[in-house]
C-alpha cells in the first residue's frame, strides 16, 4: 500500500511538473486594469522613471508579479510573447507605473501607464491589477524586467530574471517559425560511397539549405558544396558524396533565413573503427604519429603484439580529446603496434605490418663449424645482443650466465657477433632489439646452419618425440617377436609328439 501511495504521489508532482512547463495560447495580449481603475498609456521617455526618488514609500507596492511566456497566435502563424501580470497596493504617492524589458544585445522595450486623478482617489489603499502589453520575445532569450512607480520611488522598485523556454520545448518546438527546422530521412549506398537526403516537416515559406559537415566540439565545418530544395520541389532528394564514413560526417540542414536554427544528422556515428587509420610513420625523425580525424575520448599506447590476440604495453600512455598523439624515437617492426581504448572497446593497428619499413637486419650464419649473427643497419644505431635457448616454437630463455652485450653499428653498414662452436648442441638462438630509440621490440633468430635437429624447431620437436617413440617401438617389436617365436616352437614340438605317439601304437 505504501508503494502504491509512492507512485501515486510521483505521477501527481510529474503532472504537475508537465502542466507548469505547458506554453499556454494566449489569445489577449493587450494591456488592461483593475475594473474601475482607470488607467491609460503614456509614451514612454526614460526622463521620467531615469532618476528614482528617496522619500519613504511602502516597500511592497508591487505584490503577486508574474511573468509567462505564451504564445500569441494569429491564425497560423505564432509568435512568443512575455505577459507580464502584476498586484499594485495604491497610494497617494502613486500615479502609475511602468515596466521595462531588458537583454543583451536588444533594444530596451518599455511601457508606462498612469491613473486617473479621480479614479485614483477612490483606490487609494487598495489593491488592483495591472496587465501591461504582451513584449515579443524570441526562444533561449534571457530578459531582465524591471518595474517601477511613477514618480519613480527607489524602494518600490521590482528586478526579476525571465528565461524564454529554447526551441528544444515540446510546446514551441513545431509552433514558432525559426523552431522549425526540418526533419531529415537518408539512405546510404556504400558501394557509391553515396548519401541520398530528403526533407519533412520544412517550414513551406522558404528555401531549405543542406550541406555534409564534420562535427567538432562546437561548430560543424562544412565539407563540399550547399544544396537546396525549393518550397515547391519539397519531396525532392539530394545526394552527397563521401570519401570516409567517419564518426563526426553530419548531414546539416536549416531554412534558409538569417539565424535559423540547424539540425544535424551523423549517419556513421558508431563507426569508430575509421578513426585508427590516420596513423604515420617519418622515417627521418623516427616519430610514429596519429592524429583523428575527428574529436574522440581515447587512450593511446605502442604495445608488441604475440601470436595470439594480446598485445603486451610498451608503457608511456596518452590520453587525447581530439589532439594528435606522437611517439617519438620508434623502430619500426611489423609487431610494433598501437593500442586505441575507448570506453567502448580496445583496438589494436599495426602500421608496419605490411610493407618493408625496418632500418635494420639480422641474419645467422655458419661455415666450417664456424656460426656467426650478422647485423646491417641503414642507419646508425644501438643493438643489444643476447643468446638464448630455445626448445619450443616460441619461447627463448636466457641462457645461464650469459650477459647482453651492446653493439654499435656505423649507417650502411654490418657488424659480425661470434658464436661459440658448440651453439648447435644447445640449440642456440640470438635476441637482438636496438637500444637507442625509446620504443622497440626484440628480434629473435634461430636458423643456424646446423647438420642436427637444433637447425629448425619444428625438426626439433619430431626428433624429440622420435627419441622417446623410437625405443619404444624397438622394445615392443622384440617382445612380440619373442612371442612369436615361442609360440611356434610350442607348436612345433606338439605336432612331433603326436608323430611319436602313432608309431609306438603301430609297433604295438
Amino acid at each position: 500500500m505504501r508503494h502504491i501511495l509512492l507512485l501515486l504521489l510521483l505521477l501527481i508532482l510529474k503532472t504537475r511538473n508537465i502542466h507548469m512547463d505547458r506554453i499556454e495560447r494566449n489569445e489577449d495580449c493587450a494591456w488592461r486594469c483593475s475594473e474601475g481603475l482607470h488607467c491609460k498609456p503614456r509614451a514612454y521617455s526614460p526622463l521620467s522613471v531615469s532618476h528614482c526618488k528617496n522619500q519613504p514609500v511602502n516597500s511592497t507596492v508591487f505584490s503577486n508579479v508574474t511573468l509567462s511566456t505564451v504564445l500569441g497566435c494569429e491564425e497560423r502563424t505564432c509568435s512568443l510573447q512575455l505577459r507580464i501580470v502584476t498586484s499594485v497596493n495604491i497610494t497617494s504617492e502613486i500615479r502609475g507605473v511602468s515596466v521595462c524589458s531588458d537583454s543583451a544585445g536588444m533594444m530596451e522595450h518599455c511601457q508606462i501607464y498612469t491613473f486617473g486623478k479621480f479614479a485614483h482617489r477612490n483606490e487609494i489603499g487598495k489593491q488592483v491589477d495591472v496587465q501591461f502589453k504582451c513584449i515579443p520575445v524570441r526562444p533561449g532569450q534571457r530578459l531582465f524586467v524591471t518595474l517601477k512607480t511613477v514618480p519613480n520611488y527607489c524602494k518600490a522598485m521590482w528586478i526579476q530574471e525571465h528565461l524564454v523556454p529554447e526551441c528544444s520545448h515540446e510546446g514551441i518546438r513545431n509552433e514558432i517559425a525559426e523552431c522549425i527546422t526540418g526533419k531529415m530521412v537518408y539512405t546510404i549506398d556504400q558501394v557509391r560511397r553515396e548519401i541520398t537526403v530528403s526533407v519533412t516537416h520544412a517550414p513551406v515559406d522558404t528555401d531549405y539549405t543542406l550541406r555534409l559537415c564534420h562535427k567538432r566540439r562546437i561548430i560543424c565545418a562544412g565539407e563540399g558544396a550547399l544544396k537546396m530544395i525549393k518550397p515547391q520541389n519539397a519531396h525532392r532528394n539530394v545526394s552527397f558524396q563521401y570519401s570516409k564514413a567517419l564518426p563526426c560526417l553530419c548531414i546539416e540542414g536549416w531554412p534558409a533565413r538569417v539565424d535559423a536554427r540547424r539540425v544535424q544528422v551523423c549517419p556513421f556515428r558508431n563507426n569508430l573503427e575509421e578513426l585508427w587509420s590516420g596513423i604515420t610513420y617519418d622515417p627521418y625523425k623516427e616519430e610514429l604519429k596519429w592524429e583523428p580525424l575527428c574529436p574522440v575520448k581515447v587512450s593511446v599506447s605502442l604495445c608488441h603484439a604475440d601470436e595470439g590476440n594480446s598485445c603486451r604495453d610498451l608503457g608511456n600512455v596518452f590520453y587525447s580529446e581530439g589532439q594528435k598523439v606522437i611517439f617519438s624515437s620508434v623502430d619500426p617492426h611489423p609487431v610494433l603496434c598501437m593500442k586505441f581504448t575507448t570506453d567502448v572497446e580496445t583496438w589494436i593497428k599495426c602500421p608496419f605490418a605490411k610493407g618493408n619499413f625496418s632500418v635494420w637486419k639480422v641474419k645467422m650464419a655458419s661455415r666450417d663449424g664456424q656460426h656467426w649473427a650478422e647485423i646491417s643497419s641503414w642507419v646508425k644505431a644501438n643493438f643489444s645482443v643476447a643468446l638464448c635457448e630455445t626448445k619450443s616454437f616460441t619461447e627463448c630463455k636466457r641462457m645461464e650466465r650469459n650477459i647482453s652485450q651492446t653493439i654499435s653499428v656505423d649507417s650502411m653498414k654490418h657488424t659480425v657477433f661470434n658464436l661459440s662452436t658448440s651453439a648447435c648442441d644447445v640449440c642456440v638462438c640470438i635476441q637482438v632489439q636496438r637500444v637507442d630509440v625509446q620504443f622497440s621490440v626484440p628480434v629473435i633468430q634461430c636458423n643456424l646452419q646446423c647438420s642436427n635437429w637444433c637447425s629448425d624447431p619444428k625438426i626439433s620437436y619430431i626428433q624429440e618425440m622420435e627419441k622417446i617413440i623410437m625405443p619404444a617401438v624397438v622394445f615392443l617389436t622384440v617382445i612380440l617377436a619373442a612371442a612369436l617365436v615361442g609360440k611356434m616352437t610350442i607348436r612345433d614340438a606338439g605336432k612331433r609328439r603326436t608323430v611319436w605317439t602313432k608309431l609306438a601304437c603301430r609297433g604295438q
